[in-house]
Order: structure tokens, then C-alpha cells, then sequence
């Protein structure tokens, strides 16, 4: 392991992405038995940030002759890591150089806290800390986190951008998945997040919630879209998790990926039972984007229905006792301005009681714009195929009082490092969002439905009662589907216009007797 690390950094003057993921894979190999994952990303995020503050330094230095000391000062209006008080630096290499350095790593990262209130609170990092306890394990475990940190001395971040460390806190993060997954931990594979927000479609300067922020991947793939729309992003970001220790980890995520600490909000909290932003019952953002946990259960009416004030949130009503899916969308619903996008497990569209009574309501109130059934096995705690329910509250007027169903089960390739599990492509992704934009039926992919024919099917939601397979034995790609359909089209508006041709020819002739 050594060797590869050396031989990639003694010929490269700046670390490729490539070489970064490789070395990362090392260390995930080093602590999948007996250690967090979580330390990882603590050792990666506190690297890079160290490596670009003292990059930071030596530039100020060089080109501004100040002492050291001045130049720290300076250095800290990024973010903060030195206390001017105690005059102590609390870089990655003044800690790790420690006898103890585990012990003062922890205490360095509470009062990177400490100092960076606006950043991540001291309850944040402590909690997640705490979770980790990095300063009392056996000597197994602290002799691979040596071999870990060995790793992160050889490697160099102060020249590497901002996109490429993001990305290598979200490979890390996505490593770990297929584990956590079977322990019941929610992580949403990128390429659905990807599709999902440009399916949503957010504008430059709009605001944005997750009210099941996990990691904060979505949020940050949102600032990603707007910014590549707009060349500088001016997004509000908002996000609230349940866990304290995934909180945290979503801070770090959006530090690393170089996001602006004032476009950032971010509460822990059951966000069901309160939204820690609608402090005056006038919180409204423009775009909500979530993934939440599926068939959550504790969310019926003697949980959410004691709170008189959360009777405005779910006025369709409130969900069984079993599942909370359709709690999440009305209080999806009721924050967002313009768009929900949101990740479900397909019985939310069929499922009958008092889901059905919501959705029902929902429906009638054609807030629904679009459904896509995803193929099976994209995620790492499901082999079922999820949904995307996309809710539009400014619906253009040729949408209105319809649905457009994709059933996107076919579009899939084998993912590469999870043999049991399936991807989408970025071809795939594109289909999918050209349909949902051209809003348009495809025979076997996509049908335009009146809400009408829902009522009549009683307000099954279900893809399959509206989109019917084309059963072909000759393989026909979802290209050569649209393609005919294109044709198809051009036909009928031919002969349309060569009708108009006739009608006027026949109402010339009949002036003309006349």
C-alpha cells in the first residue's frame, strides 16, 4: 500500500482524482471490520481542510511578507484554524505529530467547532464523536488507524478542487453503502439523486429543502445543477436530519465540496412533528427534494394529531400508524412553493385505507404531475423498485388535470462494484428527463393520463394499470420506440394540415357556385 501511494505522488505534481479514489479504497479496505466509516471521513475532511489553510498561509506569507502569526490571522477568514487566544494551531500536522495524536485529534476537531460556530456546532461534532470514539479503542483498531493516517501524511490537498474532494468524501460515503444498507441505513445512489433534481429542475437563486437531509447529497447536487444553469449559485440550501451524527457528517459535506457557509442552514429534529425553520409560520421555499426513510412507522393520527398546529400541514390526513409516506408529502407539500420531488416505495400509490383517502384528495387537487417507476435493485437497504412522485404547484396549462406515467423499469445497466445490484445510466437519466419534459405518451415507456381514468380505476396510482409493455420478442430500443412515435406524429400532423388544404379548396369551390 505504501508503494502505491508513493509511486503515484513522486511522479504527479497534483492529485488526480483517479489516484485520490484508489488510495480511499485502500483505507475503506483497511476499517470495513470493528471501525466506523465515519472515522474516514473525519481523517479525509480534516486533511484537506489543513492542507488548503496552510496552502493558504504560505501564500500570504510569500506574496505579502507577513509573519507567520499574521498570516494565520489572516488566514482564518475561510474558516478558522487558529485560536489567536491560546495562540495554538490545530492543523492536521501540528496534531497527528503528537504521541497521542487520537486523543488530540478529537480535541482538535471541538475546537475547530468551537471556532467555527457558523460551520458546525460543538453538539454536532461531539455527537458524532462521541458515536465514532476514536480515543478509546483497542489496539487492533488504533494500530489500522495508523496505518490509515499514514496514508493521509503522503497525501497533498492543497492544490486539489474543491469538486474532486467533495466527490471523494461522497465515494467513501458510497463504499460503505451496500453495508449499511442491510443494517437499515437510508443512502440514495447518486445517479437517483442526479435524476431527481433535473427532474426538479431548480433555477439559480431559488431556495431549497430536504427535510431528510442525511448526508446532505441531494442539497448538494442541487447547489451543483443551479451553479452549471447559472455559473454562480445563489441557492438557499435548507436541511434537517433526525440524527445528530449524520448531521454532522452532512456539514463536513458541504465544507468539502466548497459551498458557502451563508448559503447553508441546518437543524436536527423529527421533522414530522416540527420543521425547525417555520419558527413564524412563514417558512416557504421554492423546491423540496427527499428521500425519506420508507414505510416509517409512529406517525398516525394520536402521534401527529395532538399538535393542533400540524393540523394545517396534513389537512388531507393523517396516514396509518404503519407507514408515513404520505406524511412526508404533505409536509413536503405544504413548505415548497413550486415543486416536490419526491423517493418512495411504490405501495404509496395503491395501498388503500387511509393512503388512499390522502392520496384520493391529492389527486383531485391535481398536484401531481408525473410518477416514474425506477427498475429494481438501484438501492442498498431494497431489492424493490422505488418511485419518483414529481408534485407541481404551478402546472403549465396543458398539464393540467393530468399525469404522466413512466415505467423506467427496463433502463438499467449491472453496477460495476455491487455484483447484486443494478444502476442508471447517465443515458438512461436523459431519456428519462427528455419524457418527463416533452411530457409526452411513448408506447411501453410513458402515457399522458387524464385524471379522469383515475377516478374511474379508483385512484390506483399503480404505473403498471397505465403503461402497458409492448411484448416484442425482436429486442427495440426505448430510442427506436420514440423514434417510430416521432414519425408517427409527423404523419398525423400532415395529414391535418393536407385536411385544412382540403377544407379550404372546398370552400373556395362552394363560394364559387354560390
Amino acid at each position: 500500500m505504501e508503494k502505491t501511494i508513493n509511486d503515484y505522488l513522486n511522479n504527479s505534481t497534483k492529485l488526480s482524482k483517479k489516484d485520490l479514489f484508489t488510495t480511499l479504497k485502500q483505507g475503506a479496505d483497511l476499517i470495513r471490520t470493528g471501525l466506523d466509516y465515519r472515522s474516514l471521513l473525519i481523517f479525509l475532511f480534516y486533511k484537506a481542510i489543513s492542507d488548503r489553510y496552510e496552502s493558504e498561509v504560505n501564500r500570504i506569507i510569500k506574496e505579502e511578507g507577513l509573519s507567520r502569526e499574521e498570516a494565520y490571522i489572516i488566514a482564518n477568514s475561510d474558516f478558522k484554524m487558529y485560536d489567536e487566544n491560546n495562540r495554538e494551531l490545530i492543523t492536521w500536522k501540528e496534531i497527528t505529530k503528537k504521541s497521542n495524536y487520537l486523543e488530540e485529534f478529537q480535541n482538535a476537531l471541538i475546537k475547530f467547532a468551537e471556532l467555527n460556530p457558523d460551520i458546525i456546532s460543538k453538539d454536532l461534532m461531539k455527537a458524532l464523536l462521541d458515536k465514532l470514539g476514536i480515543s478509546h479503542l483497542e489496539s487492533e483498531h488504533k494500530a489500522r488507524l495508523d496505518q490509515i493516517k499514514r496514508i493521509f501524511d503522503k497525501l497533498d490537498f492543497s492544490n486539489v478542487d474543491y469538486d474532486i474532494i467533495g466527490d471523494a468524501y461522497m465515494y467513501i460515503l458510497a463504499q460503505f453503502a451496500p453495508t449499511k444498507g442491510k443494517e437499515g441505513e437510508v443512502y440514495t445512489p447518486y445517479e437517483v439523486i442526479k435524476l431527481l433534481i433535473r427532474l426538479i429542475d431548480p433555477e439559480p437563486g431559488s431556495d431549497i429543502l430536504d427535510p431528510a437531509m442525511g448526508s446532505g447529497a441531494m442539497l448538494i447536487e442541487a447547489y451543483k445543477y443551479t451553479k452549471e444553469k447559472g455559473g454562480v449559485s445563489r441557492v438557499g440550501l435548507f436541511g434537517q436530519e433526525y440524527n445528530p451524527d449524520m448531521a454532522a457528517i452532512a456539514k463536513l459535506n458541504f465544507i468539502l465540496h466548497g459551498i458557502e457557509k451563508n448559503l447553508i442552514k441546518i437543524q436536527v429534529g423529527d421533522s414530522l412533528k416540527k420543521l425547525k425553520f417555520d419558527e413564524n409560520s412563514q417558512f416557504k421555499v421554492d423546491y423540496v427534494v427527499a428521500n425519506p426513510p420508507w414505510n416509517q412507522d409512529g406517525y398516525g393520527e394520536e402521534i401527529l394529531g395532538n399538535d393542533i398546529s400540524l393540523r394545517k400541514i396534513y389537512k388531507y390526513g393523517f396516514p396509518p400508524n404503519n407507514t408515513a409516506d404520505w406524511a412526508w408529502i404533505q409536509l413536503m407539500l405544504y413548505y415548497a412553493k413550486k415543486k416536490v420531488g419526491v423517493i418512495l416505495d411504490q405501495g404509496a400509490l395503491f395501498r388503500e385505507g387511509k393512503e388512499k383517502a390522502i392520496r384520493e384528495k391529492i389527486v383531485n387537487d391535481d398536484l401531481i404531475e408525473a410518477i416514474i417507476l425506477l427498475p429494481e435493485k438501484l438501492f442498498y437497504n431494497t431489492q424493490a423498485s422505488g418511485i419518483i412522485i414529481i408534485f407541481n404547484k404551478e402546472k403549465q396549462e396543458d398539464r393540467k388535470r393530468k399525469i404522466l406515467f413512466i415505467d423506467a423499469t427496463d433502463l438499467y445497466v449491472k453496477h460495476l462494484e455491487v455484483r447484486k445490484l443494478n444502476k442508471l445510466s447517465n443515458e438512461h437519466i436523459q431519456k428519462i428527463v427528455e419524457i418527463y419534459k416533452e411530457f409526452k405518451t411513448i408506447p411501453g415507456f410513458s402515457r399522458v393520463v387524464d385524471i379522469e381514468e383515475i377516478i374511474k380505476n379508483d385512484y390506483n396510482l399503480n404505473v403498471s394499470n397505465y403503461v402497458t409493455k409492448i411484448q416484442n420478442n425482436n429486442s427495440v430500443s426505448i430510442d427506436e420506440i420514440k423514434e417510430l412515435w416521432k414519425n408517427i406524429e409527423e404523419i398525423k400532423k400532415e395529414r391535418e394540415e393536407k385536411e385544412k388544404e382540403l377544407k379550404e379548396i372546398i370552400r373556395i369551390i362552394v363560394n364559387k357556385n354560390e
